[in-house]
């Protein structure tokens, strides 16, 4: 083989090594399946206009969250049923609501002010992290549809997590069978954890 070839070989690999790796960078993160969790937490928060997309919500709320088990069209269960997640069916009144939806012995979490959907839904007692399901700094409007008093509060460690649950706050408190259609400024997406407690548990 002549030099002269031997260089053109060469131009043309590293020719196409060029092009591989501009290839490579064009691809989103979209793309390539690896969205950021605000882009996520951003897709979860729209209304599905198609039954596809609303699949899509309900993948991504797995990739946000994993452990849950998809158990019909637009819902998410999680711990056997002790959490559940639900999504707007397209064109549904769920995501533009006038009024609460939470059902006896639940106490629920929408996304949306005036309880617009996605909703969470939590019967269990006692204290819960709503991060194991993706949903810290979600809410945005409350339903308590129980006979409990629950306590929402907001994580902080002051940067240091060895300090562990130590200097968490109370956001409000919510009484047995009452509801918030916005919350004050203080508290709107700030709820990292809840506290079921008294009557009912």
């Amino acid at each position: 083989m002549s030099g002269g070839t031997m260089k053109a070989m060469r131009r043309l690999g590293t020719a196409l090594i060029a092009v591989m790796s501009t290839v490579a960078l064009i691809a989103s993160p979209a793309e390539a399946g690896e969205l950021s969790e605000a882009q996520i937490r951003a897709e979860l928060g729209k209304q599905a206009t198609t039954t596809a997309q609303l699949q899509r919500q309900i993948d991504l709320q797995l990739k946000l969250a994993p452990g849950g088990k998809q158990i019909n069209a637009n819902e998410v269960s999680y711990d056997n049923g002790k959490f559940v997640v639900t999504y707007a069916s397209p064109n549904s009144v769920q995501a533009v609501r006038a009024s609460a939806d939470c059902p006896s012995d639940w106490f629920c979490f929408y996304a949306g002010q005036n309880f617009n959907y996605p909703r969470g839904k939590l019967r269990d007692c006692g204290w819960q992290d709503l991060w194991t399901w993706g949903w810290g700094d979600r809410t945005r409007s409350v339903d308590n549809g129980s006979a409990s008093q629950i306590i929402f509060i907001n994580h902080y460690d002051k940067g240091n997590p060895g300090n562990g649950h130590t200097f968490d706050a109370e956001l409000f408190r919510l009484n047995n069978w009452s509801q918030k259609s916005t919350l004050a400024a203080s508290a709107d997406r700030a709820a990292d954890h809840v506290n079921r407690i008294l009557g009912g548990c």
